[in-house]
């Protein structure tokens, strides 16, 4: 944490020396001590468990398991931090279990709403608690419902080819479950056919209901502006296959590429300041929405979809369980495919069952103590529609298709085996792989200069023609150029990092091409990256775009799909130059090489699922410029969020 430690008042002394580890801060006090307020004599382990419960969400925890506290809420490596008081987790389960300010999850929705709630291994602060609660019953009222038909079945069979004896379809299964089914799954790596089955499964959709004599209404929606433009890019590129094809007509081609992807907040109508304009009262009055990138879903905005797509509608989720998860608290999307994913797949998802009825939990509306530190009501679900039936043990069984089959990397492709062994968490197949001689896989180790700096010269080089095509007002050369080879780094500062790569390409570029004036900040030559999403000038949070010479001055060319427009420089306030971009930041985007940098020192950021995004984001060349210990303690690291939401949907 950055800044002086807050002031810890007496009612809270149990939190000074986190405080002073740096481990709990300022808001994490006012928490603590407004219940400290609020429930005079509340136990000191409560009011520990509070600052923990607050802390966990800035992690991407939900709910903090209390025997894994000290793990989950420390995101560096640190001696004294890891050296705490933390209790036994004996006493302080018996402090929360007496505790006024803790509701067991049968009481959780009783007036005046307890701060925390405490399901006997999970302590949540109460808003987290209500969201996962809310999803999970949402999630099962949805895996209960059917929909589907002769038509249906007729359009499916006319798009997807029978199974050959290769084994099932599982692309053609996965549209059948989403078609006959008010909620379906459909995750998979990179090139596993995600967008092809989202775009057939759309077209037999739109078939089916011309054929019914009905207007199907679809949305498509991803998490970011960057990835729901890819979509849309994508989703259009299926279409245009199938229409090759010959499998849909022009017509049907022309009605499915007029639906254009938008951000999730775009379609809940969110603005600032305002709560969505969506809900459970004002549902979308769609019939069919998509939603990709799910793995990018915090748990809070996936109950805002929920609460907005109505019963009767149909939803499907796509992505890629195995990358990074949401910036926000959760892991929506891992948590709905479950640890046994590929065994939920198979022939039998053809054949959709019933499912016997069971109670479901309503989720709580919470509302806490603290209105401007802790509230955030949310509306209990609406009733389900007459033919909703689900099962108390697994909801989601039969719904969930991962495709397995990779198709977009020829046959001994190296990215996808070092993909698959990261996943895998396999480091020594992984550095096998490396130090082969995979023509698509380069590891430059930063104890060998010569490598390190052949890496950096083939950087400089395609940054130099970036330059030379935008100082000569070639927007098309030079976009093609800055998409050809991207260097993701795994942190901003520091050796390796965003800051260092790009200071080391903007002088070497500068050095190389003297009209450079790279000391200007819209200098021609200029990659950018938008950072935020601007509706007036059409710019979405994840735009590229460069900085060309045009009519005398300077413009940034952006793409749009086969074309370019150009923005006025003084229109672009929110952006940052994109010689490199974060690992983060390269989700929904992909490119012909990536550079993959990890720091070489000990860092928490280093994660099997970081390292599996950066390889993945490569079509036909990856380069690792780490050294053995950051790939083996990445690899060996999978991010550990706290959820209960697997637990709800998949109870062992």
């Amino acid at each position: 944490m950055v800044g002086p430690a807050p002031f810890v008042p007496a009612s809270v002394e149990v939190l000074r020396p986190f405080v002073d580890a740096g481990v709990v801060g300022a808001g994490e006090v006012h928490l603590a001590a407004t219940v400290a307020r609020l429930s005079p004599g509340t136990d000191p382990l409560v009011l520990l468990a509070v600052a923990v419960a607050a802390r966990a969400p800035q992690l991407g925890h939900v709910g903090i398991e209390l025997a894994a506290a000290a793990d989950r809420v420390l995101d560096r490596f640190d001696e004294v931090a890891v050296a705490l008081p933390w209790p036994d987790a004996g006493p302080w389960a018996a402090a929360l279990a007496s505790s006024p300010a803790v509701a067991a999850p049968a009481d959780a929705r009783r007036e005046p709403l307890a701060p925390l709630v405490w399901d006997g291994t999970r302590i949540y602060l109460q808003r987290y608690w209500a969201y996962e609660a809310e999803v999970a019953a949402d999630l099962r009222l949805r895996a209960g419902a059917s929909a589907g038909g002769p038509a249906i079945d007729h359009a499916i069979a006319e798009l997807f080819p029978a199974p050959g004896e290769g084994g099932p379809d599982l692309q053609l299964a996965a549209a059948t479950v989403a078609l006959g089914h008010r909620l379906s799954v459909i995750a998979g790596g990179p090139g596993t056919g995600k967008t092809r089955t989202v775009a057939r499964l759309l077209a037999a959709a739109q078939r089916a209901a011309a054929a019914d004599g009905r207007n199907l209404e679809v949305a498509l929606a991803a998490p970011t502006g960057k990835a729901a433009a890819r979509m849309t890019e994508a989703v259009r590129q299926a279409v245009a296959e199938a229409r090759a094809e010959g499998v849909i007509d022009a017509a049907l081609a022309e009605r499915l590429v007029a639906t254009e992807a938008t951000t999730i907040h775009a379609l809940l109508g969110w603005a600032p300041g305002v709560a969505f304009r969506h809900d459970r009262e004002h549902p979308l009055t769609h019939d069919l929405v998509v939603i990709d990138e799910t793995s990018m879903v915090s748990l809070p905005l996936m109950a805002r979809l929920l609460q907005a797509v109505r019963p009767e509608a149909s939803l499907v989720l796509v992505g890629d369980p195995d990358q990074l998860a949401s910036v926000d608290a959760g892991t929506v999307l891992a948590d709905l495919v479950g640890e046994r994913g590929p065994t939920r797949t198979g022939p039998a998802l053809v054949a959709p069952r019933r499912r016997r009825a069971a109670p479901v939990e309503d989720p709580a509306t919470p509302r806490l103590f603290d209105p401007d530190v802790l509230a955030a009501p949310t509306p209990t679900p609406a009733s389900p529609p007459p033919e909703v039936s689900v099962t108390a043990d697994a909801p989601l069984e039969g719904l969930v298709t991962v495709l397995e089959r990779v198709h977009r990397f020829g046959a001994g492709s190296g990215i996808a085996a070092l993909a698959d062994a990261v996943r895998r968490g396999d480091a020594d197949a992984a550095l096998a792989l490396l130090d082969g001689s995979r023509a698509d896989l380069t590891w430059a180790r930063p104890d060998r200069p010569a490598a390190v700096a052949s890496v950096e010269e083939a950087v400089v080089a395609a940054a130099t023609e970036v330059a030379r095509a935008a100082l000569a007002g070639d927007a098309e050369a030079g976009l093609a150029a800055a998409l050809r080879v991207k260097v993701l780094a795994a942190t901003r500062h520091g050796d390796g990092g965003l800051y260092d790569w790009t200071a080391r390409i903007e002088a070497a570029v500068g050095a190389a091409v003297p009209e450079l004036a790279a000391t200007a900040r819209w200098y021609a030559g200029r990659p950018v990256l938008v950072t935020a999403n601007d509706r007036i000038n059409r710019l979405a949070n994840g735009d590229v775009g460069l900085v060309v010479a045009r009519d005398g001055g300077t413009a940034v060319a952006l793409p749009q799909g086969a074309e370019v427009r150009y923005v006025p420089v003084s229109r672009l306030h929110e952006a940052e130059t994109w010689w490199a971009m974060t690992i983060h930041k390269s989700q929904g985007s992909e490119f012909p090489h990536v550079v993959v940098s990890l720091p070489g020192v000990r860092s928490p950021i280093l994660t099997r699922e970081l390292l599996y995004t950066a390889i993945t984001r490569a079509r036909e060349q990856v380069t690792l410029v780490a050294t053995e210990e950051a790939l083996r303690l990445a690899i060996g690291r999978p991010v550990a969020r706290a959820s209960g939401l697997g637990a709800r949907l998949w109870p062992t």
